[in-house]
């Protein structure tokens, strides 16, 4: 009989589901059949819709803090509880439907009841990070947690697994009282007391362990085509961009927006070298036209424009360095391609474990404002070969190449072979899943 893996993704982004189908690639045999549902899919729901359009309208304009202190911590510490206590059953319903043999999530806000339901039918959970950071929707006593640098391994393990998120027990015979009960205590410990607890971890600093979490830590992972060797000559040439000058990449995903437009105006206007820049438009027709309209009297910089592309990993190859807001898939993508990353300071909170993990290896530079850009653009382009060591060293503490990745991963989930927590730490889930507060 075949082995079925059910692998929980969200369509926030482009990360949860980009990493869903690579797990898929891996782990896909003639004895594994592999089964991919959105969490809202799961759940019902369409409430994230919403979130999702409200994000990316926030990110697309810029407003950098708002996204932030909206989505990423008001909605998620009012509304997870909520959602929680209404969706567990119909979501453990919908679960014993699929009957998984092992679950991995890739996704936030659905780890507690994926938690509960593998530790009621006793088989493995994974919990697949794609952020440096922690949210503590992320971590679950009960899960192994896969991550790409250790630092997250030790936010995960700061987590106080005896706080009503980890220990209150929510599952199908969970009563009326039991679910307000478990809302109450939580806004009371992240609300009422949230001077003292936090429901994010940036991986900065040294973390105080609290809990015996599993995890595994495997490097920095992408699409397999982000570790092939790329011919940059060749790029270029196929691109029609000079190669005897520095070229730079500007990005911010598929959102595109209004820090495009910024960043190459101010370049243009403060540069005095010659450069090509890579304009990366995203699904953003707006700023590909207002580009396009944009008269650029800098006559040493080249523009070229370019919209969507599934090519990315060619652009950021052809490139002397990226300037991009530190989105996570962003920050991993220019590690793999050896292109040092130049992003700011004003990120969300998901995102500031990519600039912990710049600034802590010399991977690049972060700019306070908009205003250091061309002073560290200068700094990087005369250093090129510094940031590519920098980042050489970093990528020689894991495995190399996408098959041995692959290799790492059905080791992990497949065959379960575990290495990077303590024995303590099945007795420690144990004992925490099944207090009752």
């Amino acid at each position: 009989m075949k082995k079925k893996i059910l692998i929980v993704y969200e369509r926030m982004g482009m990360g949860h589901l980009r990493m869903a189908n690579i797990l898929e690639d891996m782990l896909k045999t003639e004895e594994v059949e592999i089964i991919k549902y959105s969490g809202s899919d799961i759940a019902g729901s369409s409430d994230v819709d919403f979130i999702i359009h409200l994000w990316n309208f926030l990110i697309r304009k810029n407003l950098i803090k708002t996204a932030d202190v909206l989505l990423n911590f008001i909605i998620r510490i009012l509304g997870v509880p909520i959602l929680e206590v209404l969706n567990t059953k119909d979501f453990m319903n919908k679960l014993e439907d699929i009957n998984p043999d092992i679950i991995i999530c890739t996704a936030d806000g659905y780890n507690k009841v994926l938690g509960t339901y593998s530790k009621e039918k006793k088989i493995p959970f994974f919990i697949f990070l794609t952020e440096v950071s922690v949210f503590i929707d992320i971590v679950n006593p009960y899960a192994i947690h896969i991550c790409y640098f250790n630092e997250t391994g030790e936010a995960i393990r700061n987590y106080d697994f005896g706080s009503t998120y980890f220990s209150y027990n929510l599952d199908r015979k969970s009563t009326m009282f039991e679910k307000i009960r478990y809302v109450l205590k939580f806004y009371k410990e992240y609300v009422l007391l949230a001077y003292k607890n936090s429901i994010y971890r940036n991986p900065e600093g040294f973390f105080e362990e609290n809990n015996y979490a599993k995890y595994e830590v495997i490097g920095p992972l992408a699409e397999k085509k982000h570790f092939d060797k790329k011919d940059v000559k060749a790029i270029r040439n196929e691109l029609g961009i000079p190669e005897d000058v520095d070229t730079i990449l500007i990005a911010s995903g598929s959102i595109g927006g209004k820090l495009i437009i910024k960043i190459i105006k101010y370049i243009c206007e403060n540069y005095n070298k010659p450069l090509n820049i890579l304009a990366m438009c995203g699904n953003d027709d707006i700023t590909y036209n207002k580009l396009k309209m944009y008269k650029n009297v800098n006559t040493m910089i080249n523009i070229f424009l370019f919209q969507y592309t599934d090519r990315f990993d060619k652009f950021i190859a052809a490139s002397d360095c990226i300037i991009a807001r530190a989105s996570a898939g962003i920050f991993i993508e220019s590690l793999l391609n050896r292109t040092p990353e130049i992003t700011f300071k004003r990120v969300t909170s998901n995102d500031k474990g990519a600039i912990t993990m710049i600034e802590k290896y010399g991977l690049g530079e972060v700019c306070d404002d908009e205003n250091e850009m061309v002073l560290k653009l200068a700094k990087v382009l005369e250093n090129k070969k510094l940031y590519k060591n920098n980042i050489d060293r970093l990528l020689l503490k894991y495995s190399k190449t996408y098959e041995d990745k692959k290799k790492l991963i059905r080791s992990i989930i497949l065959e379960g072979n575990h290495s990077n927590y303590n024995d303590n730490a099945e007795v420690a889930a144990d004992v925490i899943s099944d207090t009752l507060i």
